[in-house]
């Protein structure tokens, strides 16, 4: 064995960022070469890859493993309890959640997702490594990140853990404490082609990361997830709506902006558990998120205090406006199962017809189109079809797949118009729903990105007050 003393400036995984002296982890893709060429000629000290044609390249039989080991090596200082959030919905609202609930509770937390990196209440602007829109960030990005926060004396962090990243081992350095995983429906088919992948892809949280005696977090209420999480760990301290689950809500009454329930914790119950917030969805992510805070030695009497303070994620589940005595809402809702979550829980608190207006995204999953199309159909009295993020589809066309088992819908390209002709019908009771983009502030079309936000739009329709219309 040939022992490597390794020194470094930085470690890269893109060559165009590569500087004299910084080693290179070159991902397998089809520019391998070119990638391994130009970190060569900018003087990089390593090369590391898993094949190559250069005798320069030290091999390597993981790549993406190397990457995240390397940068737990030079950026090896994190918060003290780290938890991770896997699941198709809800991720993003559960860290969320749990970080209120730990900031309420006097502790030092932050969390990072879709929406960026959050310390206590404020979003930050981490300029040592810009944070993409992606849910995980790459592990050199997500270790400089962990260790920003313990400069800043965070102690509680949460991260929301993708399919993807997972699959790519971006995590597989971060010292976890706890995972949690929300649910599972179906989405990202295009990436990893079946269910099955997809379910394997999340489970590898349990699997590959979290340590076998850590608590995990999933809910009794889906038992293929909650058996795929127990074949990896024993720890396991369950939530839901079922008799059987440790931590679950009863007695739930649902109002236009609150809900309240009696939790039961164990063997103990706290009566009247009032939240801000409305839908069976999200007393789940409540649930999950009350789950991991007590996971990570938080008592449930302080968390209990904290649950009436947690304030809704921007863009999900969230009431925007109201015109002609209707209210007009935003949610974030993607896939299949979000939608009809959001439209179910709608539906129970809207006094006249709800107005669905949505669309899909172009160069995703294919087979969520017409499903999404039938839930609208059958949970909607209005349906409007509109772009979401077409990408380098054809709008048309995804908009006729929708439709296709939607035969009530309105057709409506363009999102600006359609959002305005949603408000235009809204009569005393009604309900508008703008679906898909929630807190997303651009739209992508082919090879160009435009600024485009579901709420400031609804606000400038507001103020222009369109003239009511008929269907």
């Amino acid at each position: 064995m040939i022992a490597i003393k390794i020194s470094m400036k930085d470690i890269q995984i893109n060559s165009k960022f590569v500087k004299e002296g910084d080693i290179f982890v070159a991902i397998p893709c089809q520019n391998l070469e070119r990638n391994i060429n130009e970190a060569l000629d900018k003087k990089a000290e390593i090369v590391f890859a898993e094949e190559s044609k250069n005798d320069k390249v030290l091999k390597i039989n993981d790549a993406r493993l190397l990457a995240s080991r390397l940068a737990k090596f030079k950026y090896n200082r994190q918060p003290e309890f780290c938890v991770s959030i896997t699941g198709t919905n809800g991720k993003s609202s559960v860290a969320h959640f749990l970080r209120q609930i730990w900031t309420h509770s006097e502790k030092k937390a932050g969390n990072l997702g879709t929406l960026g990196l959050f310390i206590d209440e404020k979003e930050i602007t981490f300029k040592d490594a810009p944070i993409s829109n992606l849910t995980t960030p790459d592990p050199i990005t997500l270790h400089k990140i962990m260790e920003y926060a313990k400069r800043k004396k965070v102690t509680h962090f949460v991260l929301e853990a993708s399919s993807h990243a997972l699959n790519q081992k971006r995590l597989h350095s971060i010292d976890l404490a706890a995972a949690a995983f929300t649910n599972l429906a179906s989405d990202h088919l295009d990436y990893h082609k079946t269910e099955k992948a997809y379910l394997a892809s999340k489970l590898k949280l349990f699997e590959e990361i979290l340590e076998c005696d850590r608590p995990a977090i999933v809910s009794r209420d889906y038992p293929r997830i909650h058996e795929g999480v127990s074949k990896f760990n024993k720890n396991i301290i369950s939530f839901g709506f079922d008799k059987t689950n440790f931590i679950r809500a009863k007695n739930i009454r649902e109002f236009e902006e609150e809900v309240i329930f009696d939790l039961v914790f164990g063997g103990r119950t706290f009566p009247e558990i009032k939240i801000n917030l409305f839908g069976n969805f999200q007393i789940m992510n409540v649930l999950c998120a009350i789950s991991l805070a007590f996971s990570v030695e938080t008592k449930i009497e302080d968390i209990i205090e904290t649950l009436p303070a947690i304030l809704p994620l921007s863009g999900r589940m969230e009431r925007i406006a109201s015109f002609n005595k209707g209210n007009i809402y935003v949610d974030y809702a993607h896939t299949s199962e979000g939608l009809k979550s959001a439209l179910t829980c709608f539906k129970k608190i809207c006094k006249g017809r709800l107005i669905c207006l949505f669309g899909c995204g172009g160069n995703r999953d294919k087979t969520k189109r017409e499903e999404m199309g039938k839930i609208a159909d059958q949970l909607s009295d209005v349906v409007i079809v509109t772009d979401d993020n077409p990408r380098n589809e054809p709008p048309s066309e995804i908009r006729q797949q929708i439709i296709k088992i939607c035969p009530k819908a309105i057709e409506i390209g363009n999102r600006k118009e359609a959002i305005f002709h949603a408000i235009s019908l809204i009569e005393p009771g009604d309900s508008v729903v703008v679906i898909g983009k929630g807190h997303e502030v651009y739209q992508i079309y082919s090879d160009k990105t435009i600024p485009f936000n579901d709420k400031e739009e609804v606000l400038k329709i507001i103020r222009a007050k369109p003239k009511r219309q008929l269907v």
